[in-house]
């Protein structure tokens, strides 16, 4: 997931139902054992995503690491308890993606095993290095516009339309602007460590005593790396997958097409870009639902003639699907209503050749 505009602590507002901590700048590390020698690493919200994952493979003589967090301070945090559990070093880190809650921490791992390989599709290493270094002067410029947005409405107690606030979603809220200053700090001061091992469409490596499978696939971003062991029957989807509510960026029909891909995996594990591991393919599928009905109800509003996206948002709905992602939590629910939306314009661009047509 990666926010290039809006508000960082309206965003946690929207998206996230734990209330953070301001005691400590660093968030936390839970993990939990997916199979014998495997491992699923997972954040706190940590000033850029609700929740981050990150999996750890440890081989007859090594490990590997798939996913780096979004602040290097966490991938510290996961190396060290990668040192709880085994004495062997990282031979690998694999980076699912260009977006920077999944790379961040490959400063760490390289700095500490000089050997290491990187692994990614060769289209993410060329949009790491496009895009990258553009990221410092983005964080500064959106923190000062939060910073002036939150003085504001912390002044009126309410939001930008009015919405009244109490003393204790204020008080979230300042936990919040901390946090995000917390990791705008940290992340001017990342080193950014790039992909040493690409590929183009497949990659399989035999190591370790294991089988490792990696596709080039379209999640919320192009060229995303979804790694699959078949004899643990494991498979870790990057942003083609995230709970509770769906990422999109790129053609809503390519993302959909992804995921019957990835239906089609013999797996018992699934572990999506944010979110606990899945032992069955529900969420996948409820997923691809949402995409297929956005999709099908916009090519339909399309070819009856209506002109602009808004005219299309109006006549799209997906609302009843809108509970099983969120259980009707109203933070959930608001990033749900505003996520749709995007897809819907998202599908509408798709059906007409990437062109917006206005009245």
């Amino acid at each position: 997931m990666l926010r290039a505009t809006g508000s960082l602590w309206l965003l946690f507002l929207l998206v996230t139902v734990f209330v953070p901590s301001p005691a400590s700048s660093e968030a936390t590390i839970d993990k939990v054992q997916i199979a014998d020698g495997i491992y699923q690493f997972f954040t706190s919200p940590d000033g850029y995503v609700p929740n981050g994952n990150s999996l750890v493979v440890i081989n007859q003589n090594d490990v590997l690491v798939f996913d780096t967090f979004s602040r290097p301070s966490s991938a510290r945090q996961e190396l060290a308890a990668i040192r709880k559990l085994t004495s062997k070093p990282v031979r690998y880190v694999v980076n699912s993606h260009w977006h920077p809650d999944h790379w961040s921490g490959n400063e760490v791992f390289a700095a500490e095993f000089p050997g290491l390989e990187i692994i990614a599709s060769e289209d993410t290493r060329r949009f790491m290095l496009n895009i990258a270094n553009a990221w410092p002067s983005m964080y500064r410029s959106n923190l000062q516009k939060d910073e002036a947005e939150f003085e504001k409405e912390f002044s009126t107690h309410q939001l930008s339309d009015g919405t009244p606030l109490t003393p204790e979603q204020l008080a979230k809220d300042d936990a919040l602007r901390e946090r995000d200053r917390e990791y705008v700090s940290e992340a001017l001061t990342v080193h950014r460590t790039y992909p040493t091992l690409t590929y183009t469409d497949r990659l399989v490596l035999h190591h370790g005593g294991r089988e490792f499978q990696f596709f080039s696939m379209t999640g919320d971003a192009q060229a995303t790396t979804v790694m699959y062991l078949p004899k643990e029957r494991i498979l870790a989807t990057g942003d083609l997958l995230s709970f509770p509510v769906p990422y999109y960026s790129p053609p809503l029909g390519q993302h959909a097409r992804s995921l019957r891909a990835l239906a089609q995996f013999d797996a018992a594990t699934i572990i999506p870009g944010h979110g606990a591991a899945e032992h069955d393919k529900i969420p996948l599928n409820l997923e691809l639902s949402l995409f297929d009905r956005i999709v099908e109800q916009v090519t339909q509003a399309v070819q009856k003639g209506l002109l602009t996206v808004e005219e299309v948002q109006k006549e799209v709905s997906v609302e009843d699907l809108r509970p099983q992602f969120t259980h009707n939590d109203p933070d959930l629910d608001k990033k749900f209503r505003r996520f749709a939306k995007g897809m819907i314009e998202n599908a509408y661009r798709e059906a007409r050749d990437g062109r917006k047509f206005e009245q």
